[in-house]
């Protein structure tokens, strides 16, 4: 066979599935096209303002029933060591990576009965000497969850069940 008849042979199948490609193809970007006038603006920042009251329906509920213990231990526990690990450590000895020179050791009896409850809820809340304030961030029941957190580090003692968590409630 010649070489223009071979040619013409490979281009024709191809070349009858082209017109059919582009129809199909076309087809949904011209239905897309239309004469319909569009409301087109330019964007402004007052269009992603927050709104002056919550919307109800977009805010979470407050739970009906506590959590149970086992969630609460393991979200205090992420929580501590995102933000307090690095300076007080993991076990709460005071011997993060980041810590200071002199950094309180909460396993130590001493330590824990020096302390009021209000007092280390206040230094979370509001920080202390080197310590940044985490109001901002933590709210009231898990500053309070922290501070049981804390008061788990020390020894333990045969007194009051109670908890600053419990009293949060």
């Amino acid at each position: 066979m010649p070489l223009p008849v071979r040619l013409l042979a490979r281009i024709l199948p191809v070349a009858g599935v082209l017109p059919v490609l582009g129809i199909a193809l076309g087809l949904p970007v011209l239905a897309g096209c239309d004469d319909a006038p569009r409301d087109l603006r330019q964007w402004e920042a007052s269009d992603h303002v927050q709104p002056s009251q919550p919307d109800p329906e977009r805010t979470a509920a407050e739970p009906s029933a506590p959590p149970d213990p086992e969630t609460v231990r393991r979200a205090v526990t992420a929580l501590w060591l995102e933000r307090c690990a690095s300076c007080h450590g993991a076990e709460g000895r005071g011997d993060g990576a980041q810590a200071p020179a002199q950094i309180a050791d909460f396993t130590s009896a001493e330590w824990q009965a020096s302390r009021a409850d209000a007092d280390l809820a206040r230094a979370i809340r509001m920080g202390q000497g080197l310590m940044p304030a985490f109001g901002s961030l933590i709210n009231d029941r898990g500053i309070a969850v922290l501070v049981d957190h804390v008061r788990g580090f020390g020894p333990a003692d045969s007194g009051d069940d109670a908890s600053a968590a419990d009293a949060v409630e």
